[in-house]
């Protein structure tokens, strides 16, 4: 049983890829018949696997016959908005006048904790997909759900929501295989994070072979920078600071970056790997990188990456965050630069803990 904003869940059930499946199959059957409709809920500040993994599920779910909406709190980046707006039109396609019904069936997408449903954080969901290995009944911060699964060792949500599709049967559209692939892709930084995988580069294959456009999708992501973009990676390669011991460097962004660059903090993707691929100066790789962006005056989002024995949910958890081994992250109050030796020390002594064991 779980607990949540004063809500009681009685359930909270596991299920394989293949329980989700049917899960899936007979809420449409159940949907079409009560006249219910499908609500895929996504994260804050959605990145590109929370929008691939919404979008193509909402799809599928059409594909079906059920009516099925991708939803979320924050507006989505610019960069994403050619791939949802032709999946709003084949969602609305059917019924232009798309109008929610009372009755709905919700359904939460690489979302690990409830406050990260921003205004959605009320509703009631019936079944949680994530790929957070935080996200489980009894920790501190997890999405209660009904029915969950959670695969933790997943690169990306969009690679579980693609195991679910085919499970389903489910014919999957080159739309469809744009939308998981460019989640898959920007979730692993076009593949080179530990969370690649033999099963990532496998769905990658895969929906290549489906049409995804893997070449204009990557092109995209990570060759093509605007002006404004190369003048905050300069801004941010001078404020890099190392440890003592090398063991740490970190970086940050003031709010007055974006201002004067007239940028916001969602044009700026996969921006971590400006810190991310910092090493040693003898060309060792270091046990952790840190990236620090003032999203608000005052209010900093910080993004953690580690390596080898190195923990980067642990670190954020101390503040507050959360996240994978490899990469976490939090948010805090405070200047950006404070905020940024704050964490450097964290990380320092979570490094000397774990090598003193």
């Amino acid at each position: 049983m779980g607990t949540d904003c004063g809500k009681i869940y009685i359930m909270d059930k596991k299920l394989t890829v293949e329980e989700t499946a049917q899960f899936l199959r007979d809420a449409v059957d159940d949907a079409i018949k009560e006249k219910k409709s499908f609500r895929i809920f996504y994260h804050i500040r959605p990145d590109g696997d929370a929008i691939g993994s919404a979008y193509s599920l909402a799809l599928g779910l059409n594909l079906l016959g059920a009516s099925a909406a991708a939803v979320g709190s924050d507006p989505i980046p610019s960069v994403f908005r050619d791939l949802t707006d032709e999946a709003e039109a084949v969602l609305r396609g059917k019924d232009p006048e798309r109008v929610d019904t009372e009755e709905t069936v919700n359904i939460a997408v690489d979302t690990a904790t409830t406050y990260r449903l921003g205004k959605n954080s009320d509703e009631d969901i019936d079944l949680c997909i994530d790929h957070h290995g935080t996200n489980e009944p009894g920790g501190e911060r997890y999405l209660p759900a009904r029915y969950r699964h959670v695969e933790a060792d997943a690169s990306s949500c969009s690679e579980i929501i693609f195991s679910i599709l085919k499970a389903m049967d489910i014919e999957i559209t080159k739309l469809m295989a744009d939308l998981l692939y460019t989640g898959l892709l920007t979730d692993v930084s076009c593949f080179r994070t530990r969370s690649t995988t033999a099963a990532s580069l496998q769905t990658a294959a895969e929906l290549a072979s489906m049409g995804a456009d893997i070449v204009d999708i990557a092109r995209k992501h990570y060759m093509m920078k605007p002006l404004p973009r190369i003048e905050m990676e300069k801004l941010a390669y001078e404020r890099i600071r190392f440890s003592q011991d090398e063991n740490v460097a970190g970086t940050y962004l003031e709010l007055d970056d974006y201002i004067r660059n007239g940028l916001e903090d969602s044009d700026l993707r996969d921006f971590n790997t400006v810190i991310d691929q910092v090493c040693k100066s003898d060309g060792s790789p270091l046990p952790v990188r840190i990236m620090v962006r003032e999203i608000e005056k005052g209010r900093c989002r910080i993004s953690v990456m580690a390596r080898s024995f190195v923990n980067a949910a642990e670190i954020c958890a101390v503040v507050g965050g959360g996240g994978h081994n490899n990469s976490a992250g939090a948010e805090m109050q405070g200047d950006p630069a404070e905020v940024l030796e704050k964490i450097m020390e964290i990380s320092l002594k979570n490094i000397h803990a774990k090598k003193s064991r």
